[in-house]
């Protein structure tokens, strides 16, 4: 092997225990290990060596701490197909009699298979519609548009939703309202109404109210309960089996309803039944729908125009007016440097935002982001952003990044697990695990949440280096970190990017692009209190 190839090989096996191999350079690796068996004993040889240095550095246990290699290699390329990753376990099983220790580099945490695993969602259902919709305690802060439900109770407080079950049935909650999931083909309805739409592919869809099962045998029925244990079902069309305790299946067509109390199904004659308008429609949910969505499109405009005047913003960008010709996110802020803090967008797409006439930009590919330069030195720092998370398939995922990381610049970005996280270092990248300050929120995002909106914020304070992380106006806990306690003199920004990475610490770091959507930014120098930020969620919450 020439010695240009093997400086290659060597880059190549180092930048994959680092955490930080690209797609290609992962297939490069594995051709070249499939190939030659001195490729593999340089493997082998690295792999020892990174494992001795890890042990020398840490003082750890590095027996509890090895992997097998297949275990090694999924958490670092999840967009790599498996096909790949378990040839290439295989073929370097053959040389590896020895198993291999992780090493952690810089920000980047080291995530188990089993914490991939866990980022499958078990849903269910999915809420594909709602109109004034107000979720309580049990789902405040996961429910909404566009999110998969899980098993369990979900509470409407008010306002109308449609949810979608898997199973191919469908239904049109009215809050107040206390639904339970089952599976995807079957609920329990403890109060309120719904209208179920159950075509013939979800034939034998089942509900669950007073002790008694309603199955639907292909149509639309309506059902009402209230908070005592009492209700009524009326059928729309087709058929519905209604199965109480002790009595005898009774089978219901068009136009016909029952009265359900303590497991009991007394049938009504037709002339007392109500009309469909007794129950919720997601006609009416769509058109109620659009009519609060303009509504609160055009609050949040009137309310920007002043809020933009906060003397205490360096910046902000509302991300209205965009076109796909648009190359230029216009800082909106009326005190500070104006125009000279306006963004370059690169590569990222105009979409439409959390409502259906807002815009927002579209973060997808490598090279999306939008560049920034912000002056200055700063004893405090507010930041947020209105987010879509599409996906958290990054080990470490952009939101607003400065170039490499150099002394007391910021890093604020999601990690995999779905945690806000913030750093930065008084050194810079020199030594960072001596220096770099992180803070990680408790977890709030999983795979369930996809596409949903959210408004994510942090708050740093210089002197004791005070960071808070809210989530929809919320604060959230600080669950791990590193360095919490040491002092930050102050912060800067300078070159930076929302959406990615420009500039790396380490030619090998990984790719951070952001998958997903924002569609409002803002970064204050002072520290918002909880009172404004929650503020700040309600006026802009979708």
């Amino acid at each position: 092997m020439m010695k240009d190839d093997s400086d290659r090989l060597r880059g190549l096996i180092q930048a994959h225990l680092d955490q930080c191999l690209s797609d290609s350079e992962f297939e490069e690796l594995y051709m070249e290990l499939e190939a030659s068996p001195s490729a593999r004993n340089d493997y082998a040889e690295l792999v020892r060596l990174d494992a001795g240095l890890k042990d020398s550095l840490d003082g750890g246990d590095a027996a509890g701490a090895r992997h097998d290699l297949s275990a090694v290699l999924v958490p670092f390329q999840p967009r790599q197909s498996m096909r790949w990753v378990w040839a290439m376990a295989a073929v370097v099983a053959v040389s590896l009699a020895a198993t291999l220790l992780l090493r952690q580099v810089g920000e980047a945490p080291v995530l188990s298979q089993s914490e991939h695993r866990q980022e499958a969602t078990r849903g269910i259902a999915v809420i594909t519609a709602q109109a004034g919709a107000k979720w309580g305690e049990l789902g405040a802060s996961r429910l909404g548009l566009g999110v998969a439900l899980e098993p369990g109770r979900v509470i409407l407080q008010q306002g109308m939703a449609q949810i979608d079950f898997f199973g191919g049935a469908s239904i049109s909650l009215s809050g107040p309202a206390e639904l339970e999931l089952i599976s995807r083909d079957a609920a329990i309805l403890h109060s309120g109404s719904l209208k179920a739409d159950v075509p013939p592919a979800a034939r034998g869809f089942e509900i669950r109210a007073a002790d008694v099962v309603l199955e639907d045998l292909g149509t639309s029925f309506g059902l009402a309960m209230n908070n005592k244990g009492q209700g009524r079902m009326q059928v729309f069309d087709g058929e519905v089996r209604v199965l109480a305790k002790d009595a005898e299946p009774l089978l219901l067509e068009q136009g016909e309803s029952v009265q359900l109390t303590a497991g009991k199904a007394l049938r009504q004659n037709k002339g007392e039944a109500g009309g469909r308008t007794d129950f919720p429609d997601i006609m009416s949910i769509i058109a109620e729908s659009g009519g609060r969505e303009e509504t609160r499109y055009a609050a949040w405009k009137e309310w920007s125009l002043d809020f933009r005047r906060d003397p205490r913003l360096l910046a902000y960008y509302d991300f209205e007016d965009l076109t796909t010709a648009t190359r230029r996110l216009r800082n909106q802020a009326l005190h500070g440097d104006g125009t000279e803090l306006d963004g370059g967008i690169v590569g990222a797409r105009v979409e439409l935002g959390r409502w259906g006439e807002k815009r927002a930009l579209d973060f997808r590919q490598e090279g999306d982001r939008v560049r920034f330069q912000i002056a200055g030195e700063f004893k405090a720092i507010s930041i947020y952003a209105w987010v879509r998370i599409d996906a958290l398939d990054r080990q470490l995922n952009s939101l607003f990044l400065t170039d490499h990381f150099d002394e007391n610049e910021i890093h604020w970005q999601l990690s995999r697990r779905g945690e806000l996280l913030f750093s930065s270092s008084p050194k810079g990248a020199e030594n960072l695990k001596t220096h770099n300050r992180q803070f990680y929120s408790d977890v709030f995002w999983d795979a369930s949440l996809s596409g949903k909106w959210f408004l994510l914020a942090t708050t740093i304070e210089s002197g004791t280096g005070k960071v808070e992380h809210y989530v929809d106006g919320k604060l959230v806990s600080t669950s791990r970190g590193t360095n919490m306690g040491k002092p930050l003199s102050s912060m800067r920004i300078g070159k930076a990017d929302l959406g990615n990475w420009s500039d790396p610490i380490q030619p090998y770091s990984m790719i951070r692009t952001l998958n997903g959507r924002i569609d409002e930014f803002a970064i204050f120098s002072a520290v918002l209190s909880a009172a404004e930020i929650a503020d700040i969620y309600e006026m802009g919450r979708p």
